[in-house]
């Protein structure tokens, strides 16, 4: 199994809240100080938001990146296959207008997003 629901919203609420799921599951943080570090970190930094996608990018920087880049009659690698291609280790994701988690071969989120494609990935762990 690639999926397994997870929702680290201590409230359990579904909103837009992927980037601040995504890192305080990756690095087993609460929710709430990882929002605050979040919002520190994007004025440190100069961004108006932490939701910004190079902000994620500076965000994440010193960890190492695996870059997924698209080739010519070639599909992408999805969610689900770089669950299989790499069992071990915690990662971010990058995809379309989102960032989930894969711990170990398991893709945990709020949805299943293993149909998509990833566009990058930071192994945190």
């Amino acid at each position: 199994m690639a999926y397994q629901y997870f929702n680290a919203h201590p409230k359990g609420l579904n909103v837009k809240d992927c980037v601040v799921r995504a890192v305080s599951t990756a690095f087993e943080r609460d929710y709430n100080e990882t929002r605050l570090e979040l919002n520190r970190s994007k004025r440190d930094l100069g961004y108006p938001s932490y939701k910004e996608t190079k902000f994620i990018y500076d965000y994440l920087d010193k960890y190492e990146r695996l870059k997924f880049k698209s080739e010519v009659g070639k599909p992408r690698v999805k969610v689900d296959d770089f669950c299989v291609l790499f069992p071990l280790g915690t990662y971010i994701l990058k995809i379309s207008h989102h960032l989930t988690v894969v711990k170990d071969g398991v893709n945990l989120d709020t949805w299943d997003c293993g149909y998509r494609s990833v566009y990058t990935a930071w192994r945190v762990k």
